[in-house]
């Protein structure tokens, strides 16, 4: 089972990095853009879709348990976020300036959401907030990431595994 969709999670990872690189290229901040975590959804859907559905058709004659599917899901979503990770900090690392820009692009964030954040924190909780983008690390940012990769990832492998299951006769 592992054989057949490692190389579709490797191929999500760079996926996910390309995409995510097209969208900061065009001028929207995947960091911070609602519509970028829908896109990184369908991605971990349609990957973790066929993988299964490959698994099913070609390995295990036409059925997939729910459990195979879970598995199948998990096989694809985790070193698809670990690829994703660590090409981002490489990445990062190597580009400095990238790393400015994500700090100039979540100060802007705050600042557009002080009103609301000011309503319900104090004025001190806004200037950590401030304070805590100054010093966050490529490779906490590259963390920050990868979990939310996995939340995603999580959050569709049960779906996908109910649509491809079908127990044998």
């Amino acid at each position: 089972m592992a054989k057949s969709t490692v190389k579709y999670s490797i191929i999500c990872g760079v996926f996910l990095f390309t995409l995510f690189f097209v969208s900061l290229k065009f001028g929207g901040n995947p960091f911070f853009n609602i519509r970028h975590y829908f896109f990184d959804i369908v991605i971990f859907f349609l990957f973790i879709f066929f993988a299964g559905k490959e698994f099913k058709d070609f390995k295990y004659n036409g059925c997939l348990h729910f459990w195979q599917g879970i598995s199948i899901g998990f096989i694809v979503f985790i070193p698809a976020a670990i690829v994703f990770s660590l090409l981002l900090y490489i990445t990062f690392e190597l580009n400095p300036e990238l790393m400015e820009g994500y700090r100039k692009a979540a100060k802007a964030f705050i600042e557009s959401k002080e009103d609301i954040l000011l309503e319900e924190f104090s004025s001190e909780k806004l200037s950590e907030q401030y304070s805590a983008v100054d010093v966050i690390s490529t490779s906490e940012l590259a963390l920050k990431t990868f979990w939310k990769k996995l939340f995603m990832g999580f959050f569709v492998t049960p779906i996908v595994s109910i649509i491809l299951r079908r127990k044998p006769k």
